[in-house]
């Protein structure tokens, strides 16, 4: 995507960070705690953390601007995260790799592990939204939210590409959202996965730009000439 082929305003454009926390991508956190577990499957959890500088510069491109920020945080039951037989009557593959891991188990409200990454930690007047689900608008009031604010585009970056960054592309693409994934600004767990997943979105859902093209569009777009 030509940075010139589209032209964003920052205050129709919204940034979301999705699910950049510490069991996700810290070297401490339940999932790289657990790589051995992953990698027997095929998934590397270090693959999030590399890409944390990329979307720390456009974190930082998007706050010059002035867009809306918006960090989702996706939290889960303590009590049912080893007995996901009572929600799924398929357990998917990658949730049984690390069923009866030791230790606490991850993103636990309120817990270190849930909290965003100090990479990419939200300053005050950012959005933080709890979730669910992969998606961050499924049962949130994230459309709500872009909605009051006149927003029309939202970029999306963090974790993990093919699962709740994937998931918040689709929702915000039926809700009429238009949709720019970070190519560089999204991780993937699974190598395999990570270009099909961009290729996915930019065939039918909007489109893929790597982060250096658009810290170009949001420099252009928060120019004092430009409002």
């Amino acid at each position: 995507m030509a940075s010139e082929s589209l032209n964003l305003d920052p205050k129709e454009t919204a940034l979301i960070v999705v699910d950049m926390q510490n069991d996700f991508c810290h070297p401490q956190g339940f999932y790289a705690r657990n790589s051995d577990r992953m990698m027997s499957i095929g998934l590397d959890p270090d693959l999030v953390s590399a890409r944390i500088g990329s979307m720390k510069t456009l974190l930082e491109a998007a706050r010059r601007a002035g867009l809306f920020i918006v960090h989702t945080q996706i939290i889960r039951d303590p009590d049912s995260f080893n007995k996901v037989e009572l929600l799924h009557r398929i357990v998917p593959r990658t949730h049984r790799s690390y069923m009866d891991a030791p230790g606490d188990p991850p993103l636990v409200p309120n817990s270190w592990g849930a909290d965003t990454h100090d990479e990419l930690a939200p300053l005050p007047g950012e959005y933080v939204l709890a979730k669910r689900a992969y998606s961050s608008f499924y049962q949130t009031d994230l459309e709500m939210v872009l909605r009051r604010r006149g927003i029309r585009t939202v970029i999306v970056t963090g974790t993990v590409t093919y699962a709740c960054v994937l998931h918040t592309a689709f929702d915000a693409n039926v809700r009429d959202f238009d949709v720019i994934m970070a190519s560089d600004g999204v991780g993937s767990w699974a190598p395999d996965l990570q270009e099909p997943t961009l290729q996915i979105v930019d065939l039918i859902l909007g489109a893929v730009a790597p982060t250096s093209e658009l810290v170009e569009m949001l420099a252009v777009a928060g120019a004092p000439d430009a409002k």
